[in-house]
């Protein structure tokens, strides 16, 4: 049995820039936005694609490619469900992955998490890129926000951040937001709230913030 890990848990203001912990800054938001509408615009297309007739996608289909040798994954869970208009919301992931860490953990745990997917029916789809330097990004869309919180408490999710992320991982922060009109929709990422893990600290330093009204790629304050 993996044994308890220790955390040192702060609460941090929304344009707060932790001492030590530049992967926690206020800063790191316009980027993660940006990379965040990128991978709903990749799923966006595929959606929209599906809409036409123009591809043939099977609920937890995984749709694989690669830009300029980088890996790209998207699955669409529910199809049908990603065509409605309203809102959806979000999970975003930002890992640092230890460059001579072995890396087959994370990879099979990101596996077991997409099969995984079919006993959480409000988990819309996932979406995974790599980047450079070790990067990985991932977003979730879901129906409500109880749906992150159920899949939250799964034993591979468990599993996942207890066990595997802090072998394989510097530094983790997860957004969690929402898209104002849907997928099909034109709208952007809106995110709300984000948590920080740094496991090169002993104890972990683990942090969350708040964002009254919103943080959008489009706008420098709330989002309306």
């Amino acid at each position: 049995m993996t044994a308890p890990v220790d955390y040192d848990f702060v609460e941090l203001d929304p344009d707060e820039d932790p001492a030590d912990h530049p992967f926690a800054s206020a800063d790191r938001y316009k980027s993660d936005l940006s990379l965040l509408n990128y991978l709903l615009q990749d799923l966006r297309v595929l959606v929209r694609r599906y809409a036409k007739g123009e591809i043939a996608v099977a609920p937890h289909d995984v749709i694989t490619w690669e830009v300029h040798g980088l890996q790209r994954r998207t699955v669409m869970c529910d199809p049908e469900r990603l065509l409605d208009p309203g809102p959806v919301y979000i999970v975003g992931f930002f890992g640092d992955r230890r460059a001579g860490a072995d890396q087959r953990p994370i990879d099979a745990s990101e596996f077991d998490l997409i099969d995984e997917f079919r006993s959480y029916p409000g988990i819309l789809s996932y979406s995974s890129t790599e980047l450079v330097d070790h990067y990985w990004s991932n977003l979730v869309v879901h129906t409500h926000p109880n749906d992150r919180d159920a899949w939250r408490h799964s034993r591979v999710h468990i599993d996942a951040v207890e066990r595997v992320a802090p072998t394989v991982y510097h530094s983790v922060r997860i957004h969690n937001g929402f898209i104002r009109d849907g997928v099909t929709g034109s709208r952007t990422v809106t995110l709300v709230r984000s948590k920080y893990w740094d496991y090169d600290t002993d104890p972990v330093w683990v942090a969350c913030r708040d964002l009254p009204g919103g943080q959008s790629e489009s706008l420098t304050g709330p989002a309306t």
